[in-house]
């Protein structure tokens, strides 16, 4: 029954990373925007949600690139601010089965040292993704290089602003690399000992979904079973309870009250939780 199970959460994650490669629609964290903060959300201090082997991962990132900045009685304007993996690297250090992309066609910029290149214009909020099914375990320190592409000297009176994306030179200090990002990605997990019980919580089928989806979960015993629910904020959207039997069991989740976007989902079952990561598209 164990190599059963196991054979349907492998299963599950192929089936998964088929529908993961597509570029997830990005947004702009609210918070952040409002903030007088530049940069990239999530920041150094927040980092990056970890993922699981063989389940679909999903980062947001908001990118504010400012107008200007000012130095010595003259404006430099900021036309963009190219991202690009170093030379050396294999695309920025990501997890094996994880790509950066964005939904965002301003920000395309082709190919650069192998990897996919994305550009934000100055004076604008942009937002990008990370995504992908991930198939390795093991901790991930990002290299994510920028180069920062500037109109100026200017005297703003005279010359203001432009912010061109399409033109501008580089900073003469250089392209910046940011390696403090980490992404931990854990090995997937089988059968939960619960004493003299066990239990196990597959993959939601399909993933990512727009109408429904299912959540089986094995269990050896007849006793209560909660499956929750959490959006991105850790609210509960969804929850159902039922008394189990020996075997396979399956809840129903309904895309309908949702928004598209990554959840999480938990079975708590005699004290013991197991979680994982769903994504609804196109709802």
């Amino acid at each position: 029954m164990k190599k059963i199970y196991l054979t349907i959460i492998s299963l599950t994650a192929v089936i998964a990373s088929v529908f993961a490669q597509t570029v997830p629609t990005c947004s702009l964290n609210p918070t952040f925007i409002a903030s007088n903060k530049v940069g990239v959300w999530p920041d150094s201090l927040t980092n990056f949600i970890s993922g699981t082997v063989g389940i679909p991962y999903e980062q947001n990132l908001t990118v504010k690139v400012p107008k200007d900045t000012s130095a010595a009685g003259f404006t430099f304007c900021f036309n963009k601010f190219v991202l690009y993996t170093p030379v050396g690297v294999t695309n920025y250090n990501l997890p094996p089965g994880l790509n950066i992309g964005s939904s965002t066609t301003a920000v395309a910029n082709g190919t650069v040292n192998g990897s996919l290149s994305l550009k934000f214009p100055g004076n604008a909020n942009n937002c990008a993704s990370i995504y992908g099914t991930p198939t390795v375990a093991g901790s991930y320190t990002l290299q994510l290089e920028i180069q920062p592409y500037t109109n100026g000297p200017v005297v703003p009176i005279i010359s203001p602003c432009s912010n061109n994306p399409a033109s501008g030179s580089t900073v003469t200090a250089g392209p910046q690399v940011l390696n403090y990002y980490v992404i931990n990605i854990s090995a997937p997990t089988g059968l939960q000992d619960l004493g003299n019980d066990k239990m196990s919580l597959s993959q939601n089928v399909p993933n990512p979904f727009s109408s429904t989806t299912d959540i089986k979960f094995y269990v050896e015993g007849e006793d209560n079973a909660t499956v929750t629910v959490y959006n991105t904020l850790g609210a509960i959207v969804s929850q159902q309870s039922v008394y189990t039997s020996v075997g396979e069991n399956k809840v129903t989740i309904k895309a309908s009250n949702l928004s598209n976007g990554t959840y999480m989902y938990s079975l708590k079952y005699k004290g013991a939780i197991a979680t994982k990561r769903m994504m609804i598209i196109n709802n």
